[in-house]
């Protein structure tokens, strides 16, 4: 069953007063998808190919179990062709009298004539059965690859909230200090506000680069606005000896290294499975039962470079 689009998703919010007009507008930018004309073709197109695939493979084993059916049931009606035989002398007793062989020699040609289907037969129940075996281990391979894929993106949830959640508390600090920051305290409660709404439009892992870049430039916009709240704090010595804030830096910092080790390992989950999309035999699997890539987090090189950070530190990647 197809997920409801995300602009449905954003129309619902804005009736409902949850967004403005414009925060809802730059909500749809963030959230396109593709927009060129070969897109629709290309999801009908994938359908097609994924039913034409199964019929081929059904077809297959059709052919296949139908041969094996016809041969042992040949074999056992007994309705099979003797091989021809040549005569030959038949040996005589020391009396003179001849012996009798053609009852031993029909007896094995009919051994020999059920020999060789029955063996076929085997042979085809038995390749059968390896390729269901195949079928079975590459799904199940798949599907625990993309469930630690889905496994590891929650764990990014959960960091990215654990961020967002450490916001106000930064901004009350900063308050209970200082009244003339207004400005960029808002800045970081917006960010937030719209961090949160992002991840609610989308409700979930993200399916497609698009929505994972949203979520991305969402959360990049909450951390940019922390860094130039940590630089203003520079100015304030009574606030960076406040052992509250110390403690909520410490927690902050922490939060910034898990988010890049869980990025990290969402994209080598990532990997994993993309590679078992594309190698054979799972390629063939995956486009029979409908699997599809993830995305992968991309650097952002221009908000990383000679930013600073809010610890102090100076990147010069």
């Amino acid at each position: 069953m197809n997920e409801p689009r995300d602009d449905n998703r954003v129309e619902r919010m804005l009736a409902a007063g949850k967004l403005t007009a414009e925060e809802a507008e730059r909500l749809r930018d963030s959230l396109a998808g593709l927009t060129d004309r070969e897109a629709p073709l290309r999801a009908a197109a994938a359908p097609r190919r994924r039913l034409w695939l199964l019929i081929g493979s059904l077809a297959v084993f059709f052919l296949l179990g139908a041969a094996t059916h016809y041969l042992l049931s040949d074999v056992a009606s007994g309705g099979v062709t003797p091989l021809p035989t040549t005569e030959t002398p038949a040996p005589a007793l020391p009396d003179g009298r001849l012996i009798d062989l053609s009852g031993i020699s029909e007896e094995r040609s009919i051994t020999m004539n059920r020999s060789l289907p029955l063996s076929f037969g085997i042979v085809s129940i038995g390749v059968l059965a390896v390729l269901a075996a195949l079928l079975v281990f590459f799904y199940n391979g798949l599907i625990g690859a993309r469930e630690q894929v889905n496994a590891g993106w929650a764990q990014v949830e959960n960091v990215y909230q654990r961020r967002l959640d450490l916001v106000p508390l930064l901004v009350d600090a900063v308050q209970t200090y200082t009244e003339h920051e207004r400005e960029t305290l808002a800045e970081l409660t917006q960010a937030r506000s719209n961090a949160l709404q992002v991840s609610g439009a989308i409700g979930g892992i993200p399916q497609t680069l698009e929505q994972l870049k949203a979520i991305e430039a969402s959360q990049g916009e909450v951390a940019s606005a922390m860094a130039r709240l940590f630089a203003i704090v520079e100015n304030y010595p009574s606030l960076k000896a406040s052992r509250n804030f110390l403690s909520l830096q410490d927690q902050i910092e922490g939060t910034e290294n898990r988010v890049a080790m869980e990025r990290r390992n969402f994209n080598e989950f990532s990997r994993r499975y993309n590679t078992r999309l594309q190698t054979f035999p799972g390629n063939i699997v995956a486009e029979i039962l409908g699997f599809e890539a993830k995305p992968y987090f991309e650097a952002e090189t221009r908000a990383l470079k000679g930013l600073e950070d809010p610890f102090g530190r100076r990147s010069d990647s």
